[in-house]
C-alpha cells in the first residue's frame, strides 16, 4: 500500500485577507499622499496668481496717480474734460474695480468703476459676481464674463481708505484677491499712496 504525504503549507483565507488589507492600506496611503500633493500644487498656483493680480491692481492705482501728475498736475482728480459725479477719481471708504484697457484707441488707459453694492465672504459668492474675474480669448484676466470668456475662481477689488493722521492727501490702499476652490482663500496687499510731490 502506498502512502502519500500531504503538504499543507499554503496560505489560509485569513492570511490572504490580512495580506489584502495591508496592501490596501499601502495603496490608500499613497493615494492620500498624491491627493494632498495635488491639492498643495493647486493652492500654490492660485496663491501665485492672486499675489500677482493684487500687485497689478496696486500698480494700476499708482499709474493713475503718476499719469495725473503728468497731464493734470493734480494726482487724484479726474479728467476735467469729462463729466463725473465727483471731482475726485477715488473716494474714501469705497470699493473699485481697476482694469487695463488694451484698446489702442483708448491710449491703453485704466478703466475704473465703483463696486456698488459691495458684498464679501464665502456665503456671499453669488453677490460678488460684479467683481468676479474671467479669462478672455487672449488669456487676460477681465471683469467681463460674457460671451466666450471663461469663468475663474478669482474675485478682485481695491479699497481706498483715509489714512489716520494729519496728512489729508495720504490714502491706505487695500488690493484684495479672493478665491474659492475647496476652501475660501484671501490674499491682500496694503500700501500707502500719497501726494508725494507736495508732502
Amino acid at each position: 500500500m502506498q502512502k502519500y504525504i500531504t503538504n499543507n503549507s499554503g496560505f489560509s483565507i485569513i492570511e490572504v485577507l490580512i495580506g489584502i488589507f495591508v496592501f490596501s492600506l499601502g495603496l490608500i496611503s499613497i493615494y492620500a499622499l498624491l491627493a494632498s500633493s495635488l491639492s498643495i500644487n493647486t493652492y500654490n498656483k492660485n496663491a501665485i496668481i492672486a499675489s500677482n493680480l493684487a500687485r497689478e491692481q496696486v500698480e494700476l492705482f499708482r499709474n493713475i496717480r503718476d499719469t495725473n501728475y503728468t497731464k493734470l498736475q493734480v494726482w487724484k482728480q479726474k479728467n476735467p474734460g469729462i463729466s463725473y459725479n465727483s471731482w475726485e477719481l477715488f473716494e474714501v471708504e469705497k470699493y473699485y474695480r481697476l482694469e487695463n484697457n488694451f484698446d489702442i484707441t483708448a491710449n491703453f488707459s485704466v478703466d475704473v468703476s465703483e463696486i456698488s453694492p459691495f458684498h464679501e465672504w464665502k456665503d456671499r459668492l453669488w453677490d460678488m459676481q460684479n467683481y468676479k474675474l474671467c479669462l478672455n480669448s487672449a488669456n487676460t484676466y477681465t471683469y467681463d464674463c460674457s460671451g466666450g470668456n471663461r469663468q475663474t475662481v478669482f474675485y478682485k477689488y481695491l479699497l481706498v481708505e483715509q489714512t489716520d493722521g494729519e496728512l489729508w492727501d495720504v490714502y491706505t490702499i487695500t488690493s484684495k484677491v479672493i478665491w474659492y476652490q475647496r476652501w475660501y482663500h484671501e490674499y491682500d496687499i496694503k500700501t500707502i499712496v500719497s501726494d508725494w510731490r507736495r508732502i
